[in-house]
């Protein structure tokens, strides 16, 4: 039989046996939440650097974007002056006959109001009001025209003409002779001449539906200008075109 003595030691051993095993289990669990805290830190940078790289790539993305420049235009080449014996190849174009909304009957050279010289392009016009109608004249010309800033030209209105035209330059471009109007139209005054500027340079915003890159105008193949009437203006008689050209 063992002695009371002896179940005495036997008790003890069993204490610091379970004791023991619980400082290693204490110290294993330890040890695994040490290495999911060392797993977190080598996670963070590298998600805070994908962040970083994102960031900067939109930067630099909002810092490529080009702006006209606003420094005044000093330079201009006239490129039609109508001072020749003939309008240099502008016309009406064929595809306007006929329609009720184009009401350009014909154009030819005058000398009874110039901006420029001694001459002008003529266009007798018919505008019958109550609808929107538009005068327009063209010329077909290839041009490369990318290294000036805006295209110009002078209209001049007669002083009994109302109040209520206005005007509008279009370019037909590349390839695919995309058609491109200004983004907004530039009203005539009666008896005054007035200038019409669209800015030609990467990132102007001076035309509809489209912003210019660098190759926009690099390949124009036609200039138009349309004098328009948004149906009140009622008028049958002359509208005067001069200087069309390009400033830098």
């Amino acid at each position: 039989m063992v002695s009371f003595r002896g179940k005495a030691i036997l008790g003890l051993f069993a204490v610091m046996l379970v004791a023991s095993l619980s400082i290693v289990g204490c110290g294993k669990a330890e040890k695994g939440v040490a290495q999911k805290e060392t797993v977190k830190k080598e996670t963070t940078p590298t998600q805070a650097v994908s962040t970083g790289e994102v960031q900067e790539q939109k930067t630099e993305e909002k810092k490529e974007l080009p702006t006209p420049s606003i420094v005044p235009i000093t330079e201009e080449r006239t490129f039609y002056d109508f001072e020749k014996a003939d309008l240099d190849g502008w016309e009406v174009p064929a595809w306007s006959e006929g329609k009720t909304d184009y009401v350009a009957k014909k154009i030819q050279l005058s000398t009874q109001y110039a901006s420029k010289g001694n001459s002008s392009m003529e266009i007798v016009t018919d505008f019958p009001g109550g609808n929107w109608t538009a005068a327009l004249v063209e010329i077909q010309q290839y041009l490369d025209i990318s290294n000036y800033r805006v295209v110009r030209a002078d209209i001049y209105l007669p002083k009994d003409a109302p109040l209520g035209l206005k005007a509008k330059l279009i370019l037909t471009v590349g390839e695919n002779w995309k058609f491109v109007e200004m983004s907004s139209s530039v009203p005539l005054i009666p008896g005054e001449w007035a200038t019409i500027t669209a800015n030609i340079e990467p990132g102007s915003y001076d035309w509809k539906r489209i912003v210019p890159d660098e190759e926009f105008a690099r390949d124009v193949r036609k200039i138009a200008i349309r004098i328009e009437s948004n149906r009140q203006p009622k008028y049958s008689g002359n509208i005067y075109i001069d200087n069309v050209r390009c400033g830098k």
